[in-house]
Parts: C-alpha cells; structure tokens; sequence
C-alpha cells in the first residue's frame, strides 16, 4: 500500500458509502477491492497523479473488476452547484442499485467529505450542518474548506426552495 493511503486511508461513511483518498497504485486498489467496492467515484483531475499513477491505477480497477465514474472539480477550488448535485445524484444512484461507492478526492478530507455531506443530507434528511457532524463522527477528518462549505450550504438552500411551480401549488 502506497505511503499516501496508508497516512490518509478510507471510512464508511454510509450504508454502501467509503470516502477517502485517492488510490495511488495496485495495492490501493486491492485495498478498496478487500473492502467489496463495485464502484470507484474519482473526483481528481489528471493533474494531481503523478507520471504513470492514473494509468496504474485504471489497469487495477479493471483487474479488480470495479467500476470507476469521474467527476474532476478542481483541488482546493470552488464547488460548483451543478457538480454538486450532479455528483450526489449519481452517488445515490449507484447506492439505489445495492452498489458499494468509493468516493475519493486527493486526500479524501475536501472534496468528497463536501460531497459525502450532501449525499448524507439528502438520504438523511437532515440539514447540511447535522449531516457535516454525522460525517465527522464516521471520518474525522472530513474538513471541506470554508468556500466548499459556503457553495454545500449554497446548494443545499437552492435545493430546499420550492421552484415557481410547486410555490404555485402550495398556495
């Protein structure tokens, strides 16, 4: 197992749901895979690997027989709303389905403790904060910097607003 993964590793998060860090060779991979992972969720972009390591990789997975989905949002930067809910729709998804996810960014404490949060709300059905404090309990480390966590809250009141029609309705 790679220095990376060992320092940063993975926890269950969710029924189904892992988050961590990014595999970064073979013994990564049968890292996830011992943990009967169907579905790895990549949030990095190919930047981030270093010469050869996303090629490794990708040859384990398909040794391994899992499956990888990949959303790139960019290291240390701003989550978009659209990614936002793109990503936690296609996570509850692959969830519905029975399927095990591997959810990952660089170090598995950003990115995708942003994205696990989301998801955590919305299976949940808690608000942004008390699904931060659930993660937290499962992963400690989870710590989505404080513009990710502006643009969570961003996207979680969005969500919650009823669009014109059902305001329609509700009248």
């Amino acid at each position: 197992m790679s220095r990376w993964f060992q320092r940063f590793g993975f926890q269950q998060v969710l029924d189904g749901l892992l988050v961590g860090a990014y595999p970064k060779d073979a013994d990564d991979v049968d890292e996830i895979a011992q943990a009967c992972v169907d579905v790895v969720y990549n949030l990095c972009e190919d930047a981030e690997y270093a010469r050869g390591e996303r090629d490794a990789v990708v040859r384990a997975l398909g040794r391994r027989g899992i499956a990888e989905r990949r959303l790139p949002m960019i290291d240390h930067g701003k989550l978009r709303p659209d990614a936002l809910e793109r990503a936690v729709g296609e996570l509850g998804s692959e969830l519905d389905a029975g399927r095990r996810v591997y959810l990952h960014c660089r170090a598995g404490w950003q990115r995708s403790a942003a994205v696990a949060a989301g998801l955590v709300a919305v299976r949940e059905g808690v608000d942004i904060e008390e699904a931060l404090d659930m993660l937290r309990d499962r992963k400690p480390t989870a710590e989505p910097l404080a513009h990710q966590l502006e643009a969570l809250h961003k996207w979680w009141r969005k969500r919650q607003r009823p669009g014109p029609g059902l305001r329609r309705l509700l009248r």
